[in-house]
């Protein structure tokens, strides 16, 4: 039977370009996505009728997120936005039953740019960001590795009650 995909199984990791060396992060506090594809299709009438031409793919990423007090993820986002400068983004969806053979998690892949940075602070709710990820060529479809750190930033293990709090009652 099928089953519905959750949205807050869909987070999103970025890294500069230039940074290739480190681990991606998240953004912390993430609260909405949407993935956008879309091309333009102009209509020539014809004496035969119309046809179609289709124009080239475009992508772009929209994100919110609320801001957390300190997220060095957030700050390198803002000085990309503000320095023009190439970045890296993943998709990636966190469901244990869709990882490959090598536990790694469905992902899609894009390189671009940011166009625009905000930072809403309203006097009654809490501060948020967001953004428009201007993705460069096509997204690519493939899996990605989550690292310790970054799995840990999704959502905390089950720890056990025992000294160490290793899951499944072996001490850590």
């Amino acid at each position: 039977m099928a089953e519905m995909q959750q949205g807050k199984n869909k987070i999103l990791l970025f890294r500069r370009l230039s940074e290739q060396n480190t681990a991606a992060a998240k953004l912390v506090f993430q609260t909405e996505h949407t993935f956008s594809y879309s091309r333009s299709l102009d209509r020539i009438v014809t004496k035969d009728g119309t046809i179609v031409k289709v124009g080239e793919l475009e992508a772009e990423v929209s994100i919110e997120a609320i801001q957390s007090k300190v997220d060095p993820t957030r700050d390198m986002l803002a000085d990309c936005a503000k320095k023009g400068e190439k970045l890296e983004m993943w998709e990636v969806t966190i469901e244990e039953d869709l990882k490959d053979e090598d536990g790694k998690y469905p992902a899609v892949y894009a390189q671009g740019y940011l166009d625009s940075w905000e930072n809403t602070a309203s006097a009654e709710d809490e501060s948020t960001v967001s953004s428009n990820f201007i993705v460069e060529l096509e997204p690519q479809e493939g899996f990605a590795t989550l690292t310790e750190e970054q799995e840990e930033a999704v959502q905390y293990a089950f720890k056990d009650t025992i000294s160490g709090g290793a899951p499944g009652g072996v001490e850590g």
